[in-house]
């Protein structure tokens, strides 16, 4: 199981306390193993996924799209995905 690249994803958690409702951005890393995609609650082998992509919405955000046998599973990101998808590519 080698490591072969990661990339930053984010998870947006909404916090109630006395003073308001307040978000914060938490940041966490999808990482691509020669077998693997790993999240930091996840694991998907590669032979489940059948394509990754992405698309960047209004604004700074985006989402990186797994494709799996499980379904479609997104990924909030705020940076380019674009040399983890090709490195995918290159193990298929």
């Amino acid at each position: 199981m080698t490591f072969i690249t990661s990339h930053p994803f984010i998870e947006m958690v909404r916090k109630i306390e006395r003073t308001g409702q307040h978000t914060i951005e938490e940041e966490y890393e999808l990482e691509l193993y020669e077998d693997s995609i790993r999240s930091t609650y996840q694991h998907y082998r590669l032979n489940d996924v059948f394509d990754v992509s992405y698309r960047f919405t209004t604004g700074n955000y985006g989402f990186l799209y797994l494709h799996t046998n499980r379904g479609v599973i997104s990924f909030m990101i705020k940076e380019d995905p674009r040399s983890f998808v090709e490195e995918y590519k290159k193990l298929i």
